[in-house]
């Protein structure tokens, strides 16, 4: 793998996505500390990797297209700053503790998952392969599955 300064021991696209995820959340223009051209680094470099382990995954047969990586970031880049729990469970965001955010969540291309209380999103339509429901647990465990809590806790002073 290629020497890289952002990421760190990536060798998978879910392993680039959660640490890109991560590096948003602190150097994102919007957030304290965070800057324009630290950003920018940080998109050239995963777009690098990005097409590098793109090529490798498809002989795994899991493969994403470059328009799939551009809206994967174009959402993580929007929700970036939103204080809710997210999880990048194989090629799904998952948003949970977000209903300050539902409206926005909706106007992203989000949707609702009543029963596992989430919304999700995803890159082009999805087509139900299965009649059951599955458990959120099941899915974690079929797919690379990496939490990002972005949700800061409250405390109340006494």
């Amino acid at each position: 793998m290629n020497r890289s300064r952002w990421f760190e021991d990536v060798t998978d696209i879910e392993t680039l996505r959660k640490q890109y995820r991560e590096l948003l959340k602190k150097f994102h223009p919007d957030n304290e500390g965070g800057s324009v051209e630290i950003t920018q680094e940080i998109n050239a470099e995963y777009d690098r990797l990005f097409v590098i382990l793109g090529k490798e995954s498809k002989a795994d047969g899991h493969s994403y297209t470059q328009e799939e990586n551009e809206e994967f970031k174009a959402i993580l880049n929007a929700i970036s700053g939103f204080n809710m729990t997210v999880e990048i469970i194989g090629q799904w965001i998952w948003a949970f503790d977000s209903y300050a955010y539902k409206d926005r969540l909706k106007e992203l291309g989000f949707k609702y998952a009543p029963k596992k209380r989430a919304w999700t999103w995803h890159s082009g339509e999805y087509r139900r392969h299965h009649k059951k429901e599955v458990p959120l647990s099941h899915i974690r465990a079929k797919y690379v599955c990496q939490t990002v809590r972005s949700q800061s806790r409250q405390y109340a002073l006494d």
